[in-house]
C-alpha cells in the first residue's frame, strides 16, 4: 500500500461534526478516527488509515449484501502535530462517547493486537476500536492478521453491531480445564473446533505444529489446551468475518436462514462467544435486526462508489462556557447545608476554576434569568491572575428574575462565534434549577446548537429542573448530571465530573479525583481520614475543604508519607496545594492522612485531585456508564452499571469497586461491583466491573444519582491479559503476549450520569426473572451418562436463589431456540438450585436404547424460574448425541451430581491409575463370580418383583443384580415412580435403576 494518495476533501462547514455514527441512505456518516495525544507525528499513519478504511468500505458493502458502506470519515490530528494538511482547527474533542476509532500506543492487555473496548451486550455498540501506530506501519502486518480490510470489518462487527467472536470461546477462568478452541460434540462423538462454518478446512494440531496432531476422537480424556484448530491455506469458504477473518476467501457473515447453503451456515451448536451471548443467533441475524436495517437502508446498486470522503481536523485547546442560572429560585435554601443554591453554585464554580481547568484552556461565562448576559468573554487561562478574575466574576452573581434557558444557550453560541476557536466541539456547561418560562425554549435552539457542533453538558439542580435537560445533552453529545441537594453527592462532585468526563481522549494533563468525602462534625470534633497517591499521579495535588460554617474557621492538617505536615486554616472554602518530597510541585506516592477540626459544628466536604506525574505516565483511570438511563417499573428489564478500571490501556484486576445509590429521602443503597464473568458481568478479568440496579433499590419517580469508589491495596492489583473481542491471527504467527505485574495502591472517585425512575409503584409485582444461563457445557461423558456444568443464576437476575430449573430436550436445536416450550420437559423435581454464582452440576443418565434409536441426537437447554414464575431466557443449547460411544435414551434420569464426581474423561494423568485399578477389579470379580456361583447353588435364586398397577398384576421381573427377596412393587399409572415394600434401600435402588424408574 505504499504511495497511497491522500483522499482529503476539506469542507468549510462541518454540518455533522461529532454527531453520532449513523447509517443514512446506505452510507455511514459521523465516523471519527482520533490519533491519541501521545502518538508521535507521522503522517504516514494518516495515509495508511485512509487506505485501510477505503478497502474496508468496499468489503463492508459486499458483506452486508450491498446495504452499508462508509461514506465519510473525520481524522482528528493531535494538537502537538504540525499542520501539514489542510484542515479545520477545532476544540479538543469531548463528545466522542462511543463508536469511534482510536489510534494510540499499545495496551498491556492486547499489545499491538486490534481490539474493540466496551462490547458488553449483544447488538449494542462498543466504545472504540483500538489500533496501534506500530501495527499500522508494519510492513508484514497482513502475514499475522490477514488482509487489513478483513481485520477492520471484523472489528467493525464488534464496534457497530455488538457482535462476538466465532473463532474461539474466551475462557472464563484462567485455570479452566476446558480447551477454549474445541467443544465436546456428542452428535459426532468427538471434539469439534469452534468455527463458522463447518466448511472451513483445517487440522487440529498442538500449537499448530504439523508434526503434532491432536486426538479429537477420544472423549475419554480432557483435550490439552495447546491443541489448536489450524485452518489450511487453500480455502474457498466465504464465511465468516467474525470467525477466521484472515482467510482471504472469507467475505461474508455466517447466516441461519432456512435457505442458507452449508457454505454460509451458522454452527448453532458451537459454544462460541457469539452463540453464548447472542442466544445462538448468527452474526447476520444480529446485523439484520440492528436498527441500521430495520425498515430502511435496503440493498443499493452494486455499482455504487464506496470510497469514503476524508476530512481533516486539528485538535486545539479545550474551549468552554459556563451558562449559569441566576433566576430567583436559585436563592432557595438547601436544607442539608443551610446555604442557598446560588451560594453552592458559586463555591463549585470557584473550585472548578481553581483546580480542574487546565492551563491554556479557554473559558467564558454567561448568566441568564429573564435575559442573558455575557459576564466574561472567551479567554485563555494562563496564570493565577486569570483564574482569580474569573472567580471574582462568579462571586458577584446575584439571583433574580425568570428562567430563560434558551437565551443563555444562544448567548454562549455568540461568545464562541466571536472567538478564533469557533463553535465546533466547544462546550457549554449549563446549570439550572427550574423550568424555563421565557422564550426561546430549549426545543427551539437544540437544532441550532447541533448544527454549530456545540456540545452541551447539563447539570440539573433538584428534581424541579427542566425535564428535557438530559435530551439536550444526549442530542449534542454531552453528559448530564444531577445535584439533588443531598450531601452525599455535592455540587462540586457533579460539576467536577462534567469537566473530567468532557475529555473523550484523556491526556497527561487531565487530573483524577482521588477522594470526595462528606462529613457532619460537632464543635471541636477532630475528623481524620486517609487517601492514597499512586505513582502515576502526584503533580499539582490539591486538597480542597468546603464548610457550611463561615463563622468558625477550620484547621486542616495534612500528614505526608515521610512524616512532614502541612497546615492551613480555611473559612467557607480553602484549597491546599500538597507538595511533599524533594520536588516542590509533585507529591511522593504513598498514604496520606488529613484531619479537620473547628470550634463550631459544621458540614465538611473534602476533595483531593492530582494530575499525572509525567508525560508518559500510565495512570489508573476510571470510567462509568449505565446500560440505560431510565428505570421503568412497567418493564421487566433491569439496568446495569459498568465501571471500567484501566492503567494506561490495560485492565486493572482485583480492584475494590463499590457504589452508593442515593435516594430521594436521603437514604442510600450500597453497591458492590464484580469482574467475575457471572451475573451482570459478561467477562471475567477484563477490568470491567458490573452490577445490576434492582427495582427494590428505588423509592419513587424522578432523578437519581450515585457515587462510585474504586480502590486497591498495595500489590494486590494487577493488569494483564484478559479475554475479549480482538482480531484473530494466522496459525503459526507470533501472538502478542500481554504483560502482567503488580501495581501500587490507589484510590479514585467518580459519578455516572443521572438516571430517572418512571411509573414507580411500591406494590408493583415482581417481574424480574433469573439471569439466563450462558455457560452450559459438557463437563464429562461416559457411554451411559453426561455431566453438565453451569453457573447458578439468582432469584432476581444474579441475586438470591432460583426456585427450580426447567430442562427440555429436543432432536431439533432450532425448536429449543425458537419455541422452548415445544421441547420435552424432563423431571427436575429433585433438583434444588444452588445460590447465585455457585457451580451447578447435573448428570444425565440412561439405559441402552433399542436399535431404532441408534442415530438419535438430542439437544438440551435450561432456564431458571423464580418463585413468582418469572422465567429466565433460555440458556445456550448443548448437543447430546447417541452414537457408537454414547448410549443415552430419551427417557433421561437427571440427578444432582456430586461436585467431586468423576466420569470417564478427567485428566490424562489418571489413565494409568485407572487401567491398574480396572485390572485388579476384573481379577477380583472373576474370583467373586466363581465363588458366588457355588454359593448361589447352596442358597436360593434371586427373588422376583411383581409389578402391581391399580391392583392388576403386571409382568414379574427378575433383577439381574443380587436381589434376594420376593416382594411387590407398586407403580403409578405414569410409571414415573415405584415403591417396593420390605426391602433394603440398596435393593430398592437396584430395582429402580433397572426398571428405569424414579424411586419413592
Amino acid at each position: 500500500m505504499k504511495g497511497f494518495i491522500f483522499i482529503i476533501v476539506c469542507i468549510s462547514y462541518f454540518t455533522r461534526v461529532f454527531s453520532k455514527l449513523e447509517l443514512i441512505n446506505n452510507g455511514y456518516e459521523g465516523l471519527y478516527v482520533v490519533i491519541g495525544p501521545e502518538v508521535k507525528e507521522n503522517y504516514s499513519l494518516v495515509s495508511k488509515i485512509q487506505a485501510i478504511i477505503t478497502n474496508a468500505s468496499r468489503l463492508l458493502f459486499k458483506a452486508t449484501k450491498h446495504r452499508a458502506y462508509i461514506r465519510n470519515v473525520t481524522i482528528i490530528i493531535p494538537q502537538t502535530w504540525s499542520r501539514k494538511l489542510e484542515g479545520r482547527l477545532i476544540s479538543k474533542p469531548s463528545s466522542l462517547d462511543s463508536e469511534y476509532i482510536l489510534i494510540d500506543n499499545p495496551s498491556g492487555q492486547y499489545g499491538r493486537n486490534p481490539y474493540v473496548e466496551g462490547v458488553v451486550e449483544c447488538g449494542k455498540a462498543g466504545k472504540f476500536m483500538h489500533l496501534t501506530p506500530e501495527l499500522l506501519l508494519m510492513e508484514d502486518a497482513e502475514k499475522t492478521y490477514g488482509p487489513w480490510a478483513h481485520m477492520f470489518v471484523h472489528e467493525w462487527g464488534h464496534l457497530r453491531w455488538g457482535l462476538f467472536d466465532e473463532y474461539k470461546m474466551s475462557p472464563r477462568n484462567a485455570a479452566s480445564k476446558f480447551n477454549p478452541y474445541f467443544y465436546l460434540e456428542m452428535g459426532t462423538t468427538q471434539y469439534e473446533p469452534i468455527i463458522c462454518t463447518k466448511n472451513i478446512k483445517g487440522k487440529a494440531l498442538m500449537n499448530c505444529d504439523a508434526t503434532k496432531p491432536c486426538n479429537l476422537t477420544n472423549i475419554g480424556y480432557a483435550l490439552p489446551p495447546e491443541c489448536r484448530y489450524c485452518p489450511v491455506e487453500d480455502q474457498t469458504t466465504p464465511v465468516s468475518l467474525m470467525g477466521h477473518s484472515y482467510i482471504s476467501s472469507v467475505e461474508n457473515f455466517c447466516e441461519n436462514d432456512n435457505d442458507t447453503t452449508m457454505d454460509y451456515r451458522h454452527v448453532t451448536a458451537s459454544p462460541s462467544d457469539q452463540n453464548t451471548n447472542c442466544k445462538q443467533k448468527s452474526t447476520w441475524e444480529v446485523i439484520r435486526e440492528h436498527n441500521d436495517f430495520q425498515g430502511r437502508n435496503y440493498a443499493a446498486s452494486e455499482s455504487i462508489d464506496t470510497t469514503p470522503i476524508f476530512n481533516i481536523a486539528y485538535s486545539g485547546a479545550k474551549v468552554r462556557a459556563f451558562v449559569l442560572d441566576v433566576s430567583g429560585s436559585m436563592n432557595e435554601i438547601i436544607s442539608s447545608s443551610g446555604v442557598s443554591r446560588i451560594a453552592e453554585m458559586k463555591k463549585a464554580a470557584q473550585y472548578i476554576i481553581d483546580v480542574l481547568l487546565q492551563a491554556s484552556s479557554y473559558l467564558g461565562i454567561v448568566s441568564f434569568s429573564s435575559s442573558a448576559t455575557t459576564l466574561a468573554n472567551l479567554a485563555e487561562i494562563r496564570n493565577d491572575t486569570d483564574r482569580q478574575n474569573l472567580k471574582n466574576i462568579v462571586l458577584s452573581l446575584t439571583a433574580v428574575g425568570g428562567t430563560g434557558i434558551g437565551k443563555g444557550l444562544l448567548k454562549a453560541k455568540e461568545l464562541f462565534e466571536a472567538s478564533k476557536m469557533g463553535t465546533y466541539e466547544s462546550e457549554i456547561i449549563l446549570i439550572t434549577d427550574g423550568e424555563e418560562n421565557i422564550e426561546p425554549y430549549i426545543a427551539n435552539v437544540t437544532d441550532v446548537l447541533i448544527k454549530a457542533g456545540i456540545v452541551v453538558h447539563t447539570i440539573s439542580v433538584t428534581q424541579n429542573a427542566q425535564h428535557n435537560l438530559k435530551d439536550l445533552a444526549q442530542a449534542t453529545g454531552g453528559t448530564y448530571m444531577a445535584f439533588l441537594e443531598n450531601p452525599s453527592v455535592t455540587f462540586i462532585d457533579v460539576f467536577s465530573q462534567v469537566i473530567i468526563s468532557g475529555d473523550a481522549i484523556p491526556d497527561t494533563n487531565t487530573p483524577g479525583t482521588i477522594i470526595s468525602y462528606s462529613k457532619s462534625a460537632a464543635a471541636n470534633e477532630n475528623y481524620t481520614e486517609i487517601f492514597v497517591i499512586d505513582s502515576g499521579l502526584g503533580k499539582d495535588t490539591m486538597l480542597t475543604v468546603t464548610s457550611t460554617s463561615s463563622s468558625s474557621p477550620v484547621l486542616v492538617t495534612v500528614a505526608c508519607p515521610d512524616g512532614n505536615k502541612t497546615q492551613s486554616t480555611v473559612t467557607s472554602t480553602g484549597t491546599l496545594n500538597i507538595a511533599c518530597g524533594s520536588n516542590g510541585t509533585s507529591t511522593m506516592p504513598g498514604t496520606y492522612s488529613y484531619s479537620l477540626s473547628s470550634s463550631g459544628s459544621t458540614n465538611y466536604n473534602v476533595y483531593v485531585t492530582s494530575s499525572p506525574r509525567s508525560l508518559n505516565a500510565d495512570v489508573v483511570r476510571v470510567r462509568c456508564w449505565l446500560s440505560d438511563t431510565e428505570v421503568d417499573f412497567t418493564s421487566s428489564s433491569t439496568i446495569r452499571l459498568y465501571v471500567d478500571v484501566e492503567k494506561g490501556r490495560s485492565p486493572v484486576l482485583n480492584a475494590i469497586v463499590t457504589g452508593m445509590l442515593i435516594r430521594g429521602d436521603g437514604s442510600s443503597v450500597n453497591l458492590t461491583l464484580h469482574d467475575t464473568g457471572r451475573g451482570a458481568d459478561l467477562l471475567e478479568n477484563d477490568g470491567l466491573y458490573t452490577t445490576y440496579l434492582y427495582k427494590n433499590y428505588f423509592m419513587g419517580n424522578g432523578r437519581y444519582n450515585m457515587k462510585i469508589m474504586v480502590s486497591s491495596a498495595e500489590g494486590t492489583v494487577t493488569y494483564s491479559s484478559a479475554s475479549g473481542q480482538r482480531a484473530p491471527i494466522l496459525p503459526g504467527a507470533e501472538e502478542q503476549k500481554s504483560s502482567k505485574e503488580s501495581i501500587q495502591a490507589f484510590m479514585r472517585s467518580i459519578i455516572p450520569n443521572e438516571f430517572t425512575v418512571q411509573n414507580y409503584s411500591s406494590s408493583a409485582p415482581d417481574t424480574s426473572p433469573p439471569d439466563a444461563i450462558t455457560d452450559l457445557r459438557i463437563a464429562n461423558a461416559t457411554t451411559t451418562a453426561v455431566l453438565l456444568e453451569f453457573t447458578a443464576p439468582g432469584e432476581d437476575f444474579d441475586m438470591g436463589q432460583a426456585q427450580y430449573y426447567e430442562v427440555r430436550t429436543s432432536n431439533s436445536i432450532n425448536a429449543l431456540i425458537n419455541d422452548f416450550d415445544s421441547g420435552t420437559l424432563l423431571n427436575t423435581s429433585n433438583i434444588i438450585p444452588k445460590a447465585s454464582g455457585e457451580t451447578e452440576q447435573l448428570a444425565f443418565e440412561g439405559g441402552n436404547p433399542g436399535s431404532s434409536k441408534d442415530q438419535a441426537i438430542w439437544h438440551v437447554g435450561i432456564r431458571a424460574v423464580d418463585r413468582n414464575n418469572n422465567k429466565a431466557s433460555v440458556s445456550n443449547i448443548i448437543t447430546l448425541g447417541r452414537a457408537v460411544s454414547f448410549n443415552i435414551t430419551d427417557n433421561f434420569v437427571i440427578v444432582n451430581a456430586d461436585p467431586n464426581r468423576q466420569l470417564e474423561h478427567e485428566v490424562d494423568t489418571l489413565k494409568t491409575t485407572i487401567i491398574i485399578v480396572v485390572v485388579v477389579v476384573v481379577a477380583a470379580l472373576i474370583v467373586f463370580v466363581i465363588g458366588g456361583w457355588f454359593l448361589y447353588k447352596k442358597i436360593t435364586k434371586p427373588g422376583q418383583v411383581d409389578m402391581i398397577n391399580n391392583g392388576t398384576t403386571k409382568n414379574s421381573i427378575t433383577p439381574s443384580s443380587n436381589f434376594n427377596h420376593t416382594r411387590t412393587a407398586w407403580v403409578t399409572n405414569s410409571h414415573f415412580s415405584m415403591k417396593v415394600n420390605e426391602i433394603s434401600e440398596v435393593e430398592h435402588a437396584i430395582v429402580c435403576v433397572e426398571l428405569g424408574l424414579d424411586g419413592e
